[in-house]
């Protein structure tokens, strides 16, 4: 008579934990880590404040040269993101880039209570790029081709935005995944970028259309 084979209830030895849920947990031990850091130091004062943050950030990032980092920052995904020489992120800045990948070119300036949502995709900003309060460039869309599930519980679809050096976005735009504006473009205040932007040129509008060019 064949013995019983082994039970795996609750009389016998505690399943082991699997890699991706281990992973998992230690992913969000360390986005916690990351958001008491940031927390620590994101509201000290300037000149003071200013420095703190950077000696107390910089080695979270990917690579980070010498940027300013406003009060009331929120920063997510640090790792995935790459910050060149000159940077400023003003104040009340929300600046994610979770399974996603964030680069600012060196000088890239961008203004108070802008978000920059890499989280899932690719953003790029060239150098030089002046970027106003309140805009925000997404590099995900929500899915919402299924009506019987909520949009919410749908995912995302990621995709990518590049923006070439010497751009100046205007307050309060929108930018939408899978755009590149190119080199020396302006874009005025308020405008919702669906499509590309050729170089030098000036748009504006809901959705943005050219009204010049530069020179």
């Amino acid at each position: 008579m064949e013995s019983p084979a082994p039970s795996s209830g609750a009389s016998g030895s505690a399943a082991p934990v699997s890699a991706p849920a281990a992973l998992s947990a230690w992913s969000r031990l360390g986005a916690a880590l990351e958001e008491f850091w940031i927390a620590l130091f994101a509201w000290v004062p300037t000149p003071l404040g200013l420095a703190l943050r950077l000696l107390a950030w910089r080695w979270l990032f990917a690579a980070c040269g010498s940027a300013r980092f406003g009060t009331g920052l929120t920063l997510a995904g640090c790792r995935n993101m790459r910050l060149g020489n000159g940077v400023r992120l003003g104040r009340g800045c929300f600046v994610t880039a979770g399974g996603g990948s964030l680069v600012l070119g060196d000088n890239v300036a961008v203004s108070p209570c802008a978000h920059l949502g890499a989280d899932g995709g690719r953003i790029e900003i060239g150098a030089h790029t002046a970027i106003g309060p309140g805009t925000v460039i997404r590099a995900a869309n929500h899915r919402f081709e299924r009506q019987d599930l909520p949009i919410m519980r749908q995912g995302h679809q990621p995709g990518e935005v590049f923006i070439e050096d010497d751009v100046w976005i205007g307050d309060n735009c929108v930018i939408t995944p899978d755009v590149r504006i190119g080199r020396g473009a302006v874009v005025g205040a308020g405008a919702v970028v669906t499509r590309n932007v050729a170089p030098f040129s000036i748009v504006a509008g809901v959705p943005a259309k050219e009204i010049g060019r530069r020179g």
